[in-house]
């Protein structure tokens, strides 16, 4: 998708650029069409729903099982198979955030969609702290939202003290939920000194006992419904294996990571922790 469309609003949009997006028109799954149509018709409780919010759909179902392909299969080679045998026919992949299942996935409806959001939200203890984590689940599952289709869960935040996260109260619309998306960091005094630091970054972290996957620099930009864009601080980004350690002990190593940043006059930054796996191609 063109990024310049990802924040825009559907009802904002002609049928000519809903067909170009490829949220209406031939061969576009069954479910998405109706959120689509849903969002036009009700202008006023779904007026909110952006591109990137449907592109996500369109995404995990790019297209309706039931519907012929878009465009036909390029012709068979004429050259034989190695094997002697035909390849077997592929099986249809499960969207990759619900279990496999034996047949064809169907459209997902806006309900779908909202269905976590509407378990945390009128699951209080998912709104407070609870052992052995150290922020509540809602704003683990939501820090990130909108950074990408499946956005990580935080673990750890060094301005989690200054810098509470807003928890709605109980039924608030899903579409309320911060929005963020994630840019690079350029001519700020840490790129200066980050060739120096990032290596003492990475010596800290196993130095305590921690398996990082990546470590970056990033830039979040947050959009909130009936406010301005705004730009947050340089943020130190640092991903762990999955399963290998906790909230706690990321938290205890943030503090030598500020040391060696505050050591190069660099204390504007925010050090976040969340788990990921790198897949080397």
């Amino acid at each position: 998708m063109d990024p310049a469309y990802l924040n825009k609003k559907i009802v904002d949009l002609s049928d000519a650029e809903l067909i170009a997006l490829g949220f209406l028109g031939e061969n576009v799954a069954p479910g998405v069409k109706r959120i689509v149509d849903k969002v036009k018709a009700d202008p006023d409780r779904l007026g909110t729903v952006t591109c990137f919010m449907v592109d996500c759909l369109k995404s995990m179902y790019p297209q309706d099982a039931t519907q012929p392909p878009a465009s036909p299969p390029p012709p068979a080679s004429p050259t034989p198979p190695a094997s002697p045998t035909p390849p077997a026919s592929p099986t249809p992949h499960a969207s990759p955030t619900l279990p496999a299942s034996p047949t064809p996935p169907t459209s997902p409806t806006l309900s779908e969609v909202e269905t976590p959001y509407s378990e945390l939200s009128n699951d209080l203890d998912a709104r407070t702290i609870v052992a052995p984590d150290l922020i509540s689940k809602y704003e683990m599952n939501f820090w990130y939202h909108g950074v990408s289709g499946n956005p990580p869960k935080l673990m750890w935040r060094s301005d989690f003290e200054t810098n509470p996260f807003p928890i709605p109260p109980p039924r608030t619309n899903f579409y309320k939920i911060p929005t963020k998306t994630a840019h690079g960091v350029f001519n700020t005094p840490l790129n200066d000194v980050w060739d120096y630091v990032a290596p003492r970054i990475l010596a800290s972290i196993k130095a305590h006992g921690l398996k990082y996957s990546a470590l970056s620099t990033v830039r979040f930009s947050t959009v909130e419904a009936g406010k301005d864009e705004t730009l947050g601080p340089v943020v130190v980004w640092i991903a762990v294996r999955p399963n290998t350690t906790n909230a706690g002990a990321v938290r205890d190593a943030t503090p030598d990571i500020l040391h060696i940043l505050a050591d190069v006059q660099i204390t504007d930054v925010v050090v976040e922790w969340y788990e990921a796996s790198v897949v080397r191609l």
